[in-house]
């Protein structure tokens, strides 16, 4: 074994599972981050966490509305996805430059993609710094799945976007 940096590391660890975090903006529109450090945190209650850059348009939105809906995009958003990640949603609308498609949620303002295996309607219990990055808490609410769509998987250390191939 040789020793590795983390981005080296990542690649050894693909696929990861590719989230897009949709947030309230400040003008009621949703915003789009693709985030893969993301994880089940507990059972009972059931709660998720996720990492964002300290200056993360997102995670500030997040801590300031207390709100998320993490999803696991279908394959059809994957070069939507990886635009999205090529900007910031304080300075651009994602979704409006990306043409998504999007869909109210029950119970939540947030809209999310309407190619959606699953979402996860949260509320933010605590944010902690870590490192570079700020951990969010959440407890999740309610989930939303449709198993017959595909989700994307960040590949290669994020070079590609794409499902994973069962087998």
């Amino acid at each position: 074994m040789k020793e590795l940096n983390i981005m080296e590391a990542t690649v050894l660890t693909s696929p990861n599972p590719l989230t897009l975090i949709c947030s309230k903006k400040e003008d009621g529109s949703t915003n789009l981050a693709p985030i893969c450090f993301v994880s089940y945190l507990s059972f009972n209650p059931p709660m998720v966490g996720f990492a964002t850059g300290k200056q993360s348009h997102t995670g500030k939105r997040v801590r300031e509305t207390g709100k998320v809906i993490v999803t696991v995009p279908s394959e059809s958003l994957a070069g939507a996805v990886m635009a999205c990640g090529a900007s910031t949603g304080a300075e651009t609308d994602k979704v409006a430059a990306n043409n998504i498609k999007m869909m109210a949620v029950e119970g939540s303002d947030i809209q999310i993609p309407a190619d959606t295996r699953l979402a996860m309607v949260a509320t933010l219990q605590q944010s902690m710094e870590v490192g570079d990055h700020i951990l969010h808490i959440c407890q999740v609410d309610k989930f939303l799945g449709d198993e017959d769509k595909k989700g994307l998987y960040a590949w290669n250390g994020f070079g590609k976007v794409a499902p994973a191939v069962e087998g």
